[in-house]
């Protein structure tokens, strides 16, 4: 059955004024994005901006208004180094990016001790490292500061090619296992963990405080181009 010219020619007036007269989109819309892991910018008293928080100034309660509600809070206590409080977000989404988020909150010594003795549950990994998980209320650590930002992307196995193209060259790599290496940005406070086995990790501190760990291997890919 043919369908008349005169239908079609009114469906396409249609069309036309849907576009002409459509409501031109807010500032909101097309803003660009500002909060994606590569778009990272160091201050000037060494501290960084990333996921448009300022590490080291942010508090627990910045981190909510930005990822959304808390899973968890928890005492971590890995097999070598110190103990640290933290706060688990759920699958958190930035742009066209998903990911599971963990704040490192600041705390003393002492605190973490305290903390650790009154956790409900203790967890553990296959790599030695401990859970305590807490009860208390986020409300109990609005004001904590974050210190460190490890965000887990929800895509895996995403290859060198990804993170060499949106972070450039590393200043310096670690090979961890068979197969997982670490990369190191410490002008930017970042480091990379890509594993060809498991979610690869990308963790943020401020330039400041950045350590490099002992046995890497300096890029001279990365050396080469900072003298260009």
């Amino acid at each position: 059955m043919r369908i008349p010219l005169t239908i079609l020619a009114i469906v396409a007036l249609i069309l036309l004024a849907s576009v002409l007269f459509a409501p031109t989109p807010g500032p909101d819309a097309i803003q660009a994005r500002t909060d994606l892991p590569w778009q990272i910018r160091v201050n000037a008293d060494g501290s960084s901006h990333v996921f448009d928080l300022d590490l080291g100034r942010a508090t627990l309660a910045d981190a909510m208004d930005k990822f959304g509600g808390l899973e968890g809070l928890a005492v971590f206590e890995p097999k070598q180094g110190p103990l640290a409080l933290e706060g688990y977000f759920g699958t958190v989404q930035m742009g066209p990016l998903q990911a599971k988020v963990i704040v490192g909150l600041e705390a003393g010594e002492d605190e973490l001790q305290v903390l650790r003795a009154r956790a409900s549950a203790r967890e553990g990994s296959p790599s030695g490292d401990w859970k305590y998980k807490l009860n208390d209320a986020p409300s109990e650590h609005l004001q904590r500061r974050v210190a460190v930002i490890s965000y887990v992307p929800g895509t895996r196995s995403l290859d060198a090619g990804f993170f060499r193209q949106r972070f450039g060259e590393p200043a310096a790599t670690l090979r961890e296992s068979e197969h997982a290496v670490s990369w190191f940005y410490p002008d930017r406070g970042v480091s990379i963990l890509i594993d060809d086995d498991a979610r690869e990790v990308l963790e943020y501190v401020a330039p400041r405080d950045f350590v490099m760990p002992e046995g890497v291997t300096p890029n001279s890919a990365a050396n080469d181009a900072s003298l260009r």
